[in-house]
């Protein structure tokens, strides 16, 4: 445990050695605020792809509402990219089961946390709650990859292909380092708001191996046929999406990764106690919005994290 190299002073990092894989030894990274808060309700946070955990303003508002705050970079993602590694490459959703559950173990086994996670990592997060039940006290989830873009017939259209071309290419990309223009609306170097590391989280993502991509639409297709979650669930997304090649004006103010229409679709058959709020203004990671939208997400999670049972 070393003070956490992302935010400094007031935060520890946990090294959860994953064994070895066929790149070699494989880590992720447990992101711990202090003080230590044992009898306080925990929340774990993640990432999405191709990302990592960075919103300290967030997780020192969690903190400050009470409750015990974590953060989880996934293998080969941010704190826990290994130089001999590829970028974001899994083969299987199921295979962060080992992280997961590492990170619950740290946290304590009688302390089932609440999940707070970002896109893929929303999927990840769903995923692990179906199978796990009893594990996870509720899910937030911040504009989760649910479905793929224009919903369930073309995931069910790329499925195949796109899984013979996983089996032939494995680690390596199935889609190029896609557009800035997300990172245009983000970040200061361009503009924007927030500062970031732009080595952990490149403008355009990583290039997406072929695996991976296959991984995400296999837990799609998981999790569509699997039965409704027992626990609370939020999900906060965009109020519009907004897509091009290049940086428009308009990703400012919408979603400019995901389809907001697929997420509200099949948020809506999680459960059923289940609360979606589409947030006007918002980007697709909602919490790294214009200020308006930050503060109404975050009035949302918090009014959301008040109505929990105790």
């Amino acid at each position: 445990m070393i003070t956490d190299p992302v935010f400094g002073e007031g935060y520890v990092a946990h090294r959860i050695n994953l064994g070895v894989d066929a790149e070699g030894p494989v880590a992720a990274t447990l992101v711990h605020r202090l003080p230590e808060a044992p009898d306080a309700t925990p929340i774990l946070v993640g990432h999405g792809w191709s990302d990592y955990v960075l919103d300290r303003e967030l997780l020192d508002h969690l903190g400050a509402r009470g409750l015990d705050v974590w953060g989880l970079d996934l293998r080969k993602h941010g704190r826990s990219l290994l130089p001999h590694q590829t970028p974001t490459e899994i083969d299987h959703l199921n295979r962060y089961d080992e992280e997961i559950g590492a990170a619950l173990r740290i946290i304590g086994r009688d302390r089932p946390p609440i999940l707070l996670a970002h896109s893929t990592g929303g999927l990840t997060a769903t995923l692990w709650a179906l199978r796990h039940p009893g594990t996870v006290k509720a899910l937030a989830l911040n504009s989760p990859w649910l479905e793929m873009h224009l919903g369930a017939a073309v995931r069910r259209l790329l499925s195949r292909p796109v899984s013979r071309i996983a089996r032939r290419l494995h680690a390596r990309p199935l889609l190029p380092q896609g557009s800035d223009g997300y990172a245009r609306a983000l970040h200061r170097e361009f503009g924007g708001l927030y500062d970031y590391d732009l080595a952990l989280k490149p403008a355009g993502g990583h290039p997406f191996p072929a695996d991976t991509f296959a991984a995400v639409i296999d837990g799609q297709s998981r999790l569509e046929a699997a039965g409704p979650l027992a626990i609370p669930v939020l999900v906060m997304h965009s109020a519009r999406s907004a897509f091009g090649v290049g940086f428009t004006e308009a990703m400012r103010r919408a979603d400019s990764v995901l389809d907001v229409r697929a997420i509200a679709e099949a948020a809506a058959h999680l459960g059923p106690d289940v609360r979606i709020e589409a947030i006007e203004g918002a980007r697709h990671d909602v919490f790294l919005s214009d200020a308006d939208a930050r503060y109404r997400a975050i009035e949302v999670l918090d009014d959301w994290l008040d109505r929990l049972p105790a």
